[in-house]
């Protein structure tokens, strides 16, 4: 194991590479230093000839909670100079365009799920090929209660168009075992089994050589691609620039300022609780 990044550890385990995004008392939140790491480690196992498939998973309780604001992890120009929508926009625009590395990476990515893997989370995790998730995994994009849309929007193409809107109509989660149901994951495995059911995946997949593994993704990611994906992430980044103006997005800004953000989800996400029976 390896741990030439400041956010995360890489392994070597055969032909697959391991990513482990490592920073879990911040419930591995995705920092603009986190997410230049995660992607500089895919496109590194990409350009490596001995690597078929990569798995990216987290250590702690939480595979990732979302964006994240972390000081020494924020360089000059990762946010908007002036605040204006359109400042907004272009960098939703690049958001989506840093995960679309994953999606485009021409071998195999297997987002591996644990704990939560909530908002910002559920783009890295739906930009990968697979998705296996623990059984009790937390999945979902709650702000779009109070903050946006998803800047990046892979719903409809994991879960199809009803099930998307049930989910970001409403902001709930769904547990592993429903996200299977619905299709969201392919598979799901107890927590502590996790591990070994994902990278007997791996390795299944790693027995095929690259470029037939490449050549079979390139044709289902074209199939993604004439269903209009590259053009609905920008659309998608679009409505997040006008969705943080909204009227409730401004006066839940205000609120988290006044009490703090932990305090104002929490009172934001009363209403949402099943009514007890």
């Amino acid at each position: 194991m390896t741990s030439d990044y400041t956010t995360l550890l890489v392994e070597h385990i055969g032909h697959v590479r391991r990513i482990t995004l490592n920073r879990p008392e911040h419930h591995n939140s995705l920092t603009p230093r986190s997410m230049r790491e995660i992607l500089h480690a895919v496109e590194s196992a990409e350009a490596d000839t001995e690597v078929r498939v990569v798995i990216i998973r987290s250590s702690g309780r939480s595979f990732s909670s979302g964006y994240g604001y972390v000081a020494e992890d924020v360089a000059e120009g990762d946010f908007g100079q002036n605040g204006t929508i359109e400042d907004d926009v272009t960098a939703m625009i690049r958001l989506g365009s840093g995960w679309g590395r994953i999606w485009d990476c021409t071998i195999p990515v297997i987002a591996q799920v644990q704990g939560n893997c909530l908002a910002g989370g559920t783009d890295l995790a739906l930009h990968c090929d697979v998705v296996v998730a623990a059984e009790d995994a937390r999945i979902g994009f709650p702000p779009v209660r109070s903050m946006g849309v998803p800047p990046t929007n892979m719903w409809v193409y994991n879960v199809g168009p009803q099930w998307a809107k049930r989910l970001l109509l409403t902001g709930d989660t769904v547990t592993g075992r429903e996200a299977k149901e619905i299709g969201l994951v392919v598979a799901t495995a107890p927590a502590e089994e996790l591990d070994q059911v994902v990278l007997e995946l791996a390795s299944r997949m790693a027995l095929i050589g690259r470029d037939l593994l490449i050549g079979n993704k390139r044709v289902v990611n074209m199939a993604v691609e004439l269903m209009g994906r590259s053009q609905l992430q920008k659309f998608a980044a679009l409505s997040d620039g006008i969705g943080h103006r909204a009227p409730e997005a401004l006066a839940f800004s205000k609120r988290s300022r006044e009490i703090g953000l932990r305090n104002a989800v929490r009172e934001r996400d009363e209403g949402f609780r099943p009514p007890e029976r």
